[in-house]
């Protein structure tokens, strides 16, 4: 099923490994919130960013893996109809932007 949603980010974000990199960034946030969470500072401010960074974090992490499969067909050509028996058809079509 395809949603008709679109995320308002410019089109460099959706590349894999600006992606990847935003979803580090998003990690380190959230692990200096629950670092303080942890050291005794508990304040509303530190778990809701401290979840919210996560969440960013697994929204760019799935930003960055969707086009993955495809950009592995491209680079590994057994996938790509060579013969053998590793030879298999993934059958992901590259996305298209």
């Amino acid at each position: 099923m395809r949603f008709k949603f679109v995320l308002p980010l410019p089109r460099f974000v959706f590349h894999p490994f600006t992606a990847a990199v935003i979803a580090a960034i998003h990690v380190y946030l959230a692990y200096g919130h629950f670092a303080a969470l942890a050291t005794g500072q508990v304040e509303w401010v530190h778990i809701w960013k401290g979840f919210g960074a996560l969440f960013g974090a697994y929204v760019f992490a799935a930003l960055a893996s969707r086009r993955m499969p495809a950009l592995a067909r491209h680079a590994h050509p057994e996938f790509n109809g060579g013969s053998g028996p590793a030879t298999r058809d993934v059958g992901i079509q590259p996305m298209r932007y």
